[in-house]
């Protein structure tokens, strides 16, 4: 019976030096990020101001 290579991916752990099975660390959000974060909680909160209204 021959394994595919998913098969065989999903079988072995992880290598902690298989540089494309790990995802690349971030110190701090961007700013963009940040920015894009707080208009949509400020438009999640203005639903409910809203909605207070009827």
């Amino acid at each position: 019976m021959a394994t595919t290579q998913q098969e065989t991916a999903s079988t072995r752990p992880l290598d902690p030096d298989d540089s494309p099975s790990r995802a690349k660390a971030l110190d701090s959000p961007s700013h963009g990020l940040l920015d894009r974060a707080q208009v949509g909680w400020e438009r999640f909160l203005d639903t409910f101001e809203a909605a207070s209204d009827e």
